[in-house]
């Protein structure tokens, strides 16, 4: 083997250096992978000694070279299987579309918009003329108290029920409402418009099925779904992109059914351009699948799902590919499988294509760019 050079040595203990501490491990554990004593680690990062050639080895495949050929950063969901990533779909997609509504309704540009649009009369000065009551002020407050009523839940289960029914089906979830909204105040009715029974009823969903622990006046968890900060290098050995557009997948969180959603019933364009959430549950348009096989022989896959109808108002005249992260939590979604076993990997790519519901088999297109680059191919004999 060729000698490591001083340089090269001190470059290869840094880089293996940061790998550890970034998975929470001591330098103590590096000796030991390397066959030293810990204190010796901080030595050889000096330069005082020189890896072995079977040392540099240990730490490129464990960790890749620190100098590589180019890649593509990307911040992404990190599993460690397909399988993995497959069964935790669903409940990560609630929990992003959790985190859209609740930014959504605690920001104070969305609350002026609800109370704007849920008054009869947006005019502040509208008092009524010969009562002996102060003017009521309708505003985010009573909508708090609205939800924390205790015949709210009679009224959105009623509400929920009839939704598109006939008229008599209707009056039931009309008389909870005003028994609702009465239990309020006695003239809240009066200064509601007709359309805040189904604003109220799109924020008492969410916080029903989706955040029970929801108020406009207390800060509640809802966390965001884990990133890294990734680079992927390698030699590309797939890159596959498909329609998704009827998977069932899609349909898999959307806990509020076919029908509008908060933002889009508001209308509004109030709400600065460019700083708008996005309300809806995941409606991923296309799947993309590459393939890298790095240096050090390792398989990861990336696993890119975007909403292309929406990039198109972005993306016009500009290569979507680079735009394609402009917004992770709404229109993209990056995933990566790290590390797939050199013996089933192509296992881990069948069980993510029959996912999509493709009918492609692009196996031996896999095989054949994986000869090409000098990676090994399970069950074929090298000649």
């Amino acid at each position: 083997m060729t000698a490591v050079s001083k340089e090269e040595s001190m470059l290869l203990i840094q880089h293996a250096i940061s790998a550890y501490l970034n998975e929470g491990k001591s330098q103590k554990e590096l000796g030991e992978l390397l066959g030293i004593e810990g204190p010796r680690i901080s030595e050889g990062k000096l330069g005082k000694w020189k890896l072995s050639s079977q040392q540099r080895q240990v730490i490129i495949d464990n960790y890749g070279y620190p100098r590589r050929e180019k890649g593509q950063y990307i911040k992404a969901e990190v599993y460690d299987t397909v399988t993995e990533f497959i069964d935790d779909f669903e409940d990560s997609s609630k929990k992003r579309l959790k985190r859209r509504w609740y930014e959504l309704l605690m920001r104070k540009d969305y609350q002026d918009v609800i109370i704007s649009k849920s008054r009869r009369s947006s005019d502040p000065f509208d008092i009524r003329f010969g009562s002996e009551l102060e003017p009521l002020v309708f505003d985010i407050a009573l909508v708090e108290k609205l939800l924390s009523q205790p015949e709210t839940k009679i009224w959105y289960e009623h509400y929920h029920s009839n939704i598109g029914y006939v008229l008599s089906a209707r009056r039931s979830s009309e008389e909870s409402y005003f028994s609702l909204v009465s239990s309020v105040h006695e003239d809240l009715i009066d200064e509601l418009d007709s359309s805040f029974e189904h604003i109220l009823f799109r924020i008492a969903q969410f916080k029903f099925e989706l955040m029970p622990e929801f108020s406009f006046f207390h800060d509640a968890v809802a966390p965001s779904i884990p990133r890294k900060e990734l680079v992927i290098s390698g030699d590309e050995v797939l890159n596959f992109k498909a329609d998704c557009c009827r998977v069932k997948f899609n349909e898999i969180a959307d806990i509020f059914g076919k029908r509008d959603y908060l933002k889009s019933f508001l209308s509004t364009s109030i709400i600065p351009e460019g700083t708008e959430i996005n309300d809806k549950p995941d409606n991923w348009k296309r799947v993309i699948l590459r393939l890298y096989l790095s240096e050090s022989m390792h398989y990861h896959l990336w696993i890119r799902l975007d909403d292309t109808e929406h990039l198109a108002d972005y993306t016009e005249g500009y290569d979507v590919e680079y735009y394609a992260g402009i917004n992770d939590d709404g229109l993209v979604r990056n995933i990566v499988i790290k590390d797939l076993c050199r013996m089933n990997f192509l296992k881990e790519i069948e069980i993510i294509r029959k996912w999509c519901g493709w009918p492609y088999d692009f196996n031996d297109d896999i095989k054949r760019e994986v000869a090409k680059v000098g990676g090994y191919v399970p069950g074929a004999e090298v000649l």
